[in-house]
This record gives C-alpha cells, sequence and structure tokens, in this order.
C-alpha cells in the first residue's frame, strides 16, 4: 500500500507532501505552478521501469513510502574523469531502503533498444527506432511501454544484466500498480501497425470497444464452466440419488429464488438476454414432486448457480457504471450495455442511438473516467487522476467524490485526485492535501 510521497526542493522552490488517507481517496490542491501535475507524473514515472524520465525534473530527492519501506530516490551530479576534455558532469540517481544506500541508476542502452525486445520476446516484432509490434494483440508499443509490460518475462541474468533500477528498490515499487490518467483523456494516440503514421482515436469509442470484449471474454469463460459442470451432471444426479442425499424442500426453494435473482441481476446489466422461457422457475409445485425429480432439481440448480455467480464481477461493474452514468444524463438519454454494442448512449423519446463521439465533452469525460476507474481499477492500483472536472457541470462535479467512493467499494483501489475545484472537494476537506501555497 502507497502510504506517502514527498518531494524535496521541486522547482528548487516546493518541499511537497502527500499522506495517502486509509479509505482510498486522497485529493491533492493548490495554486497554478504549485506543482501538482508534476508531482502526478513523478509518481507515475516512480512507479514505472523508466526512471531516466525523473532526470527531467528540478528536484533534490524523493521519498516514497510503500508498506514498510521508505524509498529515497536522490538526484546527484556524476563528474567523469576525461584526459582529453574537461572532466564531464552527468545527472544522476541515488537509491536507498529505510536510509541504507543500495546503488545507483545504470544508463543501459540495451534495454532501449527494439533488437534486444525482439530477440528475447518471441511475440515482439521492430517496427521503428522506438517502437514495436507484438505480433498476438497487433499492437503497437513504445519501449517504455514493452519495459513495462515484458520486463517480469525476461529471465533473472538478462534482467540483471539490462536493468536500470536496482533489483531491491523494483521488488518493492512492484507491490502497487500505477495509473495516470490525465488531463487529455478524450483522445488516444495510436499507431498502425501496417505503417508508421500516428492516428487518433475517440477515448469513448475505445471503452465501448473495450467493455464488448470484456463481456465477450467473461461470457467465454461462464460458456467454459457450463460445459465442465454439463458433463458432470449426471453422475453427481446418480450419485445424489444412490446416496439418498439430504437436503430440505426450503433449500431447494432458496437455490431456486438465488438463481433467479442471479439471472435477473445479469439481465439487467446486459449480460444476458432475457429468455423468458428458459426458467424453470414458477412452473412446478415443489411440494409435488417425488424424491428423484427433487434431487435432480437441487443438483441442477446448484449448477447453476456457479455458473451465475461466474458473471458476478462484470455484473457489479456494469451496474454501478450504468447507475453513476445515468444519474448524470438527462431523462431523455439513457445508457445501455450489451455484448454486441458495449456502451451504448439512446435517445429514449426517438429510440435513436447516438454516436458517442457525438456527445458532449462533459458526457464523454464523464463516460472515459467511469469506465477507467470501474472496469481497470483493481486491488492494489493507485490512480492517479488530473483535474476530474474538466467539462463537468457544477452538480456532476459535487457528485464526483461520493461516485468514487462507491467504486472504490468494489474494487478496493487507491484515487489520487488534483484539482482545482471546490465543487470536486464538497464536504471532504478531511482527504485534502496542500501543495505549496494555497489560500
Amino acid at each position: 500500500m502507497l502510504k506517502k510521497f514527498f518531494v524535496k526542493n521541486l522547482f528548487q522552490t516546493f518541499d511537497s507532501e502527500i499522506n495517502f488517507r486509509d479509505d482510498g481517496i486522497t485529493i491533492v490542491v493548490g495554486q497554478n505552478g504549485s506543482g501538482k501535475t508534476t508531482v502526478l507524473r513523478m509518481i507515475s514515472i516512480l512507479f514505472s521501469q523508466n526512471h531516466e524520465l525523473l532526470l527531467g525534473y528540478d528536484f533534490d530527492y524523493i521519498e516514497c513510502e510503500i508498506d514498510d519501506n521508505i524509498i529515497k530516490v536522490e538526484k546527484f551530479i556524476k563528474t567523469i574523469e576525461d584526459d582529453e576534455e574537461d572532466d564531464l558532469h552527468q545527472v544522476c540517481l541515488k537509491y536507498f531502503i529505510d536510509g541504507k544506500y543500495i546503488g545507483d541508476y545504470k544508463n543501459n542502452s540495451r534495454i532501449n533498444s527494439p533488437l534486444f525486445w525482439s530477440n528475447n520476446i518471441p511475440s515482439l516484432r521492430r517496427k521503428t527506432r522506438d517502437t514495436l509490434v507484438d505480433t498476438q494483440s497487433n499492437e503497437v508499443l513504445r519501449i517504455s511501454e514493452v519495459i513495462s509490460k515484458y520486463y517480469d518475462e525476461l529471465d533473472d541474468e538478462l534482467k540483471e544484466q539490462v536493468f536500470p533500477i536496482p533489483n531491491e528498490v523494483y521488488n518493492i515499487l512492484k507491490k502497487v500498480s500505477v495509473e495516470l490518467i490525465t488531463t487529455d483523456r478524450l483522445k488516444l494516440e495510436c499507431q498502425n501497425a501496417e505503417s508508421i503514421r500516428t492516428t487518433w482515436k475517440y477515448a469513448v469509442e475505445e471503452c465501448s470497444l473495450e467493455l464488448k470484449n470484456k463481456i465477450k471474454n467473461c461470457l467465454s469463460e461462464y460458456a467454459n464452466i457450463a460445459q465442465i459442470l454439463d458433463e458432470k451432471f449426471p453422475f453427481k444426479v446418480i450419485k445424489s440419488i444412490e446416496d439418498k442425499k439430504c437436503f430440505s424442500i426450503d433449500e431447494l426453494k432458496q437455490n431456486i429464488e438465488n438463481t433467479s435473482s442471479l439471472r435477473e441481476k445479469h439481465i439487467n446489466s446486459g449480460i444476458l438476454e432475457d429468455n423468458k422461457g428458459d426458467s424453470l422457475s414458477g412452473k412446478f409445485e415443489i411440494e409435488q414432486l417425488d424424491i428423484k425429480t427433487s434431487t435432480i432439481l437441487y443438483e441442477y440448480y446448484l449448477d447453476l448457480k456457479i455458473k451465475m455467480e461466474s458473471l458476478n464481477d462484470i455484473s457489479d461493474r456494469i451496474i454501478l457504471f450504468k447507475s453513476i452514468i445515468n444519474n448524470k444524463l438527462s431523462n431523455k438519454k439513457e445508457v445501455l450495455v450489451d455484448k454486441e454494442n458495449g456502451i451504448s448512449i439512446i435517445q429514449k423519446s426517438k429510440d435513436y442511438k447516438i454516436n458517442l463521439k457525438d456527445l458532449s465533452s462533459g458526457e464523454q469525460h464523464e463516460i472515459v473516467l467511469l469506465y477507467n476507474l470501474i472496469f481497470k481499477g483493481r486491488e492494489n492500483k493507485c490512480v492517479l487522476l488530473d483535474e476530474p472536472e474538466i467539462s463537468l457541470n457544477v452538480r456532476w462535479q459535487r457528485d464526483f467524490i461520493e461516485d468514487i467512493k462507491k467504486i472504490i467499494s468494489i474494487n478496493n483501489i487507491a484515487i489520487l485526485v488534483a484539482t482545482h475545484s471546490p465543487q470536486i472537494i464538497n464536504d471532504n476537506w478531511d482527504l485534502v492535501e496542500e501543495l505549496g501555497e494555497f489560500d
């Protein structure tokens, strides 16, 4: 767990300290120029494998408390003696754990070489001087993304040879996954695997596509579980009948009610279709069934409950997402989610589907933010969120922290919010950390 971040003499002006709240939400405020965005970027870099980017910031040292350890990264000037020229001065980083010196940042050209990665990760192919293509996903990745994604797949000997951060430091940092959501979040830069041209995609459409694929993967896993259970079902029934398995009528009724509730939830979320004729519920009098028929139904509903429970995580997230978004939209619009379209917005009076890219910037910001926080947030992840108030009206801003609290309750993430808006803070001044001088 990330507990504290401190940077000494930022811009040769500020000592900035952030104490992360135990309940998962911390809000950073400060005047323009106090370094809010810079601090978020420095935290993001610290928890990446590309610490060379820290050399571009003006500071004396960083201290970061993670669980029971304090990592210190100190910036210093190394003098390199040169017989032919004046001595060279190189900016470097020193690493300390709990006050003990561990080592320096090692500039290593191999780790930044596309050739190195294409030689050691079979699915990667070099594309340009600083990008590679993952042949499995057809995704174009920058070197920094490749390092972050594939470093752990290298063997230990290669890690030791190429990694510029001391392993003791890396092993502590990797306990926390950090994601930075910047203010420029409505469009995504992308590159085509067959072209060197950079293109842009609407982030809201990418969120919809990603959710569609998430639903597809969940339903595929649901089908696998169903197949395994269905194959075993006859043997389970025969064994239960032979063993004269004991259960009460009330237990059978409870199982039927539980599975019906789960089915209804998944229908409401958009995961399952409402095939009303498929349910056995309400089509028989349980008390009048013979023992063998009751046993078959008991085992059937036990298996059905397991199948339905496999969809709980995605359904709970979709229901929360829809609830928050629909509370924001005018009563003329509604958000829908299903396996065919991902996210859709309809004009209710005309039953007209609105193109996601044609939504207002505020609506797009809300969908993109909530999608990232709800569907990409996982336990032990810290999301750094810069200026969530962009394009949001006052009511949406006032609701924002309460919405975040609901999100944290289902995925146990930590969120650091940098804001200028008193409406975002609302009545949550106990969550606020001040950077620089603040009025």
